[in-house]
């Protein structure tokens, strides 16, 4: 998996996002690699020290005063001499790029692109005008690497540059997600689950395209139909501070998430728009998790026949769906886990994940 490769990765910051944890495991596997903050690391400035990894923080604190930091990444580029750099999501690709330009420094640059159909109505202008900059500078990026069919299409849609794109799915650690019934024991008894009670996971941060909104008016709608046997678990950043309805938990964010995986016997995304690839999906099946999701990103090309799709996410449609779930029953649900175990490790692992990016780094340098 491993390459001699010098590779300069630069991201915002270090949060608990899916983007962040797949950068992690390319700096695991490869410590030749390095990567810049805009920003700092944030949670897992511990993480980069334990594997050694070199990292810069440039401490921006105003997204609107990062060009003011371009001798500082100047100097970081004639410091480590990277072969390429890689940069991750708009932010980081609209300042690479930018500084090339304006630099004439002829190392190559790839995109990482995470997301489909952001909705900026609901964020900041400077979203807006991020996107629209990265559109037009998309030409001048090396490689654009997305990490699902549904926001390679959808950017290209937008104008994106078309001619040097390419796919690789997120690769989850199938040794750090896995089924532990020891845990599952002792966090149900934890949180007063009960054996027979039937508990769904929404592993998610807070923000308008996760849509909590619609699923928690779903959830507290069906309780209203008195289903005793069903709960509901949030886990990510400020899940802690949402108005929750009965039997449902919040418990903000985790690092140790693939331990709360366990409580549950099925994992949901309720998305509205904006998903690429969900990791939160794939470790949820390989925790042997039946993943349901509305229709949004590349959800239906990770789930395939292992769990359920949502035509639409609206509170009403999903509660309707979640009203039928304690009808299934215990056959469908152990065939339905042990499929998505399969698929998971099949077709999303660390190694095949690995494995494509190398293979690009030699294509873009070669």
């Amino acid at each position: 998996m491993k390459n001699n490769k010098k590779i300069l990765h630069i991201i915002a910051s270090l949060g608990n996002g899916g983007a962040e944890r797949q950068l992690i495991e390319l700096l695991k596997y490869n410590k030749n690699h390095a990567v810049l903050l805009l920003c700092d690391a944030g949670i897992y400035k511990k993480t980069l020290k334990l594997y050694g990894i070199k990292y810069w923080e440039l401490e921006v604190k105003n997204k609107l005063f990062i060009f003011f930091r371009f001798f500082s990444y100047i100097k970081i580029l004639e410091l480590f001499k990277p072969d390429a750099i890689q940069a991750w999501m708009y932010n980081a690709c609209l300042f690479s790029t930018f500084c090339k330009l304006l630099s004439f420094n002829t190392t190559p640059i790839i995109w990482s692109i995470r997301c489909s159909n952001m909705i900026t109505k609901h964020y900041s202008y400077m979203l807006k005008l991020t996107i629209l900059s990265c559109k037009y500078l998309s030409k001048k990026a090396d490689k654009i690497i997305y990490n699902s069919y549904s926001g390679m299409k959808h950017h290209i849609s937008i104008g994106f540059n078309n001619k040097k794109k390419t796919i690789i799915f997120n690769g989850v650690d199938k040794k750090k997600f896995k089924f532990n019934k020891t845990i599952r024991k002792k966090l149900r008894k934890k949180y007063k689950i009960k054996p027979l009670d039937i508990a769904i996971i929404c592993a998610a941060r807070v923000d308008p395209m996760k849509n909590y909104n619609n699923l928690l008016k779903a959830f507290q709608k069906i309780d209203k139909k008195n289903i005793i046997n069903l709960k509901l678990i949030i886990i990510g950043k400020d899940t802690e501070k949402l108005k929750i309805p009965k039997d449902c938990l919040a418990l903000g964010m985790r690092m140790d998430i693939e331990k709360y995986y366990n409580m549950a016997d099925m994992i949901i995304l309720p998305s509205s728009f904006g998903e690429g690839f969900s990791n939160v999906l794939v470790e949820g099946m390989l925790t042997g998790l039946i993943p349901i999701a509305t229709d949004v990103g590349d959800a239906r090309l990770i789930i395939g026949n292992t769990g359920y799709i949502l035509k639409k996410s609206n509170h009403e449609n999903i509660a309707k769906f979640l009203f039928k779930l304690s009808g299934i029953n215990k056959n469908t649900f152990a065939i339905k886990r042990k499929k998505a175990i399969l698929r998971a490790k099949e077709m999303f692992s660390n190694e095949k994940m690995l494995k494509k990016y190398n293979d690009i780094y030699k294509e873009v340098l070669n």
